[in-house]
């Protein structure tokens, strides 16, 4: 099975965001939306992809070909930085996300291939055993399934809300547990497969395609509520992260210590 996150970056299309930005290029394309962007995708999502314990993975971002020339160069820049030939920027124009995509694995990996998509948004993030135990476990249940069986999803249900409130540096933090939620939700299919993780909504997986949840009370990735989400964020204010387990949380996601401004002494003495 070959990894790939695919991530969606400012792409005007079919993209199945519901924000106003994703209907009109002049919100989209802002400057200052840009470089918030910019910087939520160094802070979290690629931080986590670069601080995986498992490395073997691939990465492609889908941005739009529109995007203001600069700031692709940089964004194009950062990602061949970060991951080298296992990273890829497609700047391509309106069409639905995962038609793109599709045929970038198509282009990209050998005829025959099991693909593992894996869905992360920019102001996302992963845990540091993420990719481990993803392999672990689709492996685990491709055992289980029929032999007939061309596809199936993996969801890890447990995590994190990380939520900025308006005038806040310091985010506050929540737990999160939603079965099927978008992130890190992983698809594994052949290559020749029409299937991808953003042709179909991911409250219906379970209606339509084999799947596994996953749950062993960790959480396995960081949902991060900042007011310029894309999509609506789910937050239960009921259900704050106890601080006692702040140390086991820095072990799974090393970016909290800056996001929470912890000194780096304090957080290894914890």
């Amino acid at each position: 099975m070959i990894p790939i996150v695919q991530m969606r970056y400012s792409y005007f299309g079919q993209s199945g965001w519901r924000s106003e930005a994703s209907k009109q290029k002049e919100i989209l394309f802002d400057p200052k939306r840009l470089a918030h962007r910019f910087n939520l995708l160094q802070t979290f999502a690629v931080r986590s992809l670069l601080d995986q314990e498992d490395q073997d993975f691939h990465f492609a971002m889908l941005t739009s070909e529109d995007l203001p020339a600069a700031h692709l160069k940089q964004v194009t820049e950062y990602i061949r930085d970060s991951f080298g030939d296992r990273g890829a920027v497609l700047a391509r124009g309106d069409g639905p996300v995962f038609r793109h995509l599709i045929r970038h694995n198509r282009a990209s990996f050998p005829e025959g291939s099991t693909m593992m998509q894996i869905v992360l948004d920019d102001d996302d993030a992963l845990s540091v055993d993420f990719m481990a135990r993803l392999k672990a476990e689709a492996a685990g249940f491709r055992d289980r399934l029929p032999d007939d069986t061309r596809r199936f999803f993996l969801s890890f249900s447990k995590g994190v809300s990380v939520v900025y409130e308006k005038g806040q540096a310091v985010p506050q933090l929540y737990r999160r547990d939603v079965p099927y939620t978008n992130l890190g939700l992983a698809l594994v299919s052949p290559i020749d497969d029409r299937a991808n993780p953003y042709a179909v909504a991911h409250k219906k997986v379970a209606r339509r395609f084999a799947s596994l949840v996953y749950n062993d009370l960790q959480p396995y990735y960081l949902r991060v509520v900042h007011g310029a989400n894309d999509s609506r964020a789910q937050i239960d204010e009921t259900q704050p992260f106890p601080e006692d387990n702040l140390p086991k949380l820095l072990k799974r996601f090393p970016l909290l210590e800056g996001v929470l401004n912890l000194p780096k002494a304090r957080a290894r003495a914890s």
